[in-house]
C-alpha cells in the first residue's frame, strides 16, 4: 500500500493565484446616440399630425383654439377637468398634484380611491347627458385620442377639404364653450343632491 502524499509541495503557488486579484479590464460604454430625433414614419402617419408649412407637427387642438381667440380661459379649464376625469375614470390613474401637500393630509385607501373614481365617471356620465352623445365623442376624439382638426374631419365630416376641418374646429369651439357651463350645473347638482342626503340622514332640527 503506498503512503500517503505528505507533501505540500505546488500548494503556496495555488493559493497565490486564488488570492491575488486579477487584472480586470474595463470596457468603456459608449451610449448609442440618434442621429435623427423626429418622430419616426410610424408615428408621422398617424392622423393626430398636421402640416404647418413645410413642418408637420403635432397640434394641440384646445391650445390652437385658444390661441385663435375661439375659447376663453375658462373653456380650457373645463376641457383640463374632463380630460382628468376621463382618464382617471377609463384607467384609474390621475397626476394634477403641483402643489405641496398640507401637513393635515390624510392619505386615502382603496375604498376612497374607488369612491373617487366613481365620482369622476359620474361625472363624465353627467356631462355627456348635459351636450348630447355626439358632443362627447368629440370631447373624446380632441382631448383623449388627441386627433387634429383634419383627422376629426375624416371621420365626422363628408366634406375632406379644408371646409370640412372649419366645420369640426368651429363644433369643438362650441362644445368647449359649453362645456365650462355644463361643469357648474353638474357640479351644482352633485352639491345639491349631498345636501338633501344629509338632511335625510341627519332628520329635521329641533
Amino acid at each position: 500500500m503506498p503512503a500517503a502524499l505528505k507533501s505540500r509541495a505546488g500548494l503556496g503557488e495555488t493559493i497565490r493565484q486564488f488570492s491575488t486579484p486579477k487584472t480586470v479590464r474595463k470596457t468603456a460604454f459608449i451610449t448609442a446616440r440618434a442621429e435623427d430625433n423626429s418622430p419616426t414614419p410610424e408615428r408621422m402617419a398617424k392622423e393626430d399630425y398636421e402640416w404647418q408649412g413645410k413642418k408637420r407637427i403635432k397640434l394641440n387642438t384646445v391650445s390652437a383654439l385658444h390661441m385663435a381667440g375661439d375659447i376663453n380661459g375658462d373653456a380650457v379649464t373645463a376641457a383640463k377637468w374632463w380630460i382628468c376625469d376621463y382618464v382617471f375614470a377609463n384607467h384609474g390613474y390621475l397626476d394634477i398634484l403641483s402643489d405641496v401637500l398640507p401637513s393635515d393630509y390624510v392619505k386615502g385607501d382603496v375604498h376612497t380611491f374607488v369612491i373617487s373614481r366613481g365620482n369622476a365617471a359620474e361625472r363624465i356620465g353627467m356631462i355627456r347627458d348635459r351636450l348630447g352623445f355626439c358632443a362627447h365623442v368629440r370631447l373624446e376624439m380632441m382631448l383623449a385620442k388627441e386627433l387634429s382638426f383634419s383627422a376629426m374631419a375624416e371621420a365626422l365630416v363628408p366634406d375632406k377639404s379644408a371646409h370640412g376641418r372649419r366645420i369640426v374646429s368651429g363644433q369643438c369651439a362650441l362644445i368647449l364653450e359649453q362645456l365650462c357651463g355644463a361643469y357648474a350645473g353638474v357640479r351644482k347638482e352633485i352639491s345639491d343632491r349631498i345636501e338633501r342626503n344629509k338632511a335625510l340622514l341627519l332628520g329635521p332640527s329641533a
